[in-house]
């Protein structure tokens, strides 16, 4: 195995590591408590200015739950990269067959809009439905659609796969640091810092729409790595 690829290994096990270290320190189980979800339902709104009450608790509430749920992403997407990499795939057995010239064009036509859907998605998942996952994981449904028509190998070169895959763990470390930086502020982790802006809007959630961007960031790129993994070990599309 090459050394960067232990150094991405090593990287993201000490970042795992500290992340849970941390939230042992700071935080507390005092067991099942009734009418927990009351709460939510009567004060989220106000709590957190997200009128999707679901991005509400799983970006405000139940933000380290959501935090863990990136790590056992990004963990599956290392995972499945580099098992790939290390077993012998039938990629040179298998001749690239050129598409019709109807799926090319299907290709051009729908994937700005489902580009577009996935960044509606990602930004407005608070005001409305959506979120960074569902909108990260639509967005890379695009990236497929143009693998087909074009191939994967041509839509790696264009998008750089392997700059691509170390922005994704770039873009995990800048979530992970901005649930940490109410620490610098005397505050407790996962703490939500920014102001509240009119109910409905697009700034409303305070940090919730920054959460969600970036989720959706490293969703999209995940989504295209997994993709492409599995391209380079059975062959094109």
């Amino acid at each position: 195995m090459r050394r960067s690829s232990w150094s991405m290994i090593i990287t993201a096990s000490v970042l795992v590591a500290c992340f849970c270290i941390l939230l042992m320190m700071t935080f507390g189980y005092r067991g099942a408590q009734e009418e927990a979800g009351a709460a939510y339902i009567e004060n989220g709104v106000s709590d957190t200015g997200a009128a999707n009450l679901v991005s509400a608790i799983y970006l405000n509430y139940r933000l380290y739950d959501t935090l863990f749920e990136i790590l056992i992403f990004s963990v599956a997407v290392l995972g499945v990269r580099f098992y790939l990499v290390q077993q012998k795939g039938s990629a040179e057995e298998v001749t690239h067959i050129p598409e019709s010239q109807v799926i090319r064009i299907s290709a051009d036509l729908l994937f700005p809009p489902i580009l577009l859907l996935g960044i509606y998605l990602v930004l407005f998942g608070h005001p409305s439905s959506g979120g960074g996952f569902s909108g990260g994981a639509v967005a890379g449904t695009g990236l497929l659609l143009c693998a087909i028509a074009l191939g994967a190998d041509v839509v790696a070169r264009r998008f750089h796969e392997t700059a691509l895959e170390r922005f994704q763990w770039e873009v995990l470390v800048a979530i992970l640091f901005l649930a940490l930086i109410p620490v610098l502020f005397g505050r407790l982790p996962l703490t939500d810092l920014l102001p509240r802006g009119r109910l409905g809007s697009l700034v409303s959630g305070g940090s919730i729409l920054i959460y969600n961007a970036l989720i959706g960031v490293n969703v999209f790129i995940g989504t295209w790595v997994v993709i492409y993994s599995f391209v380079r070990h059975r062959g094109e599309i």
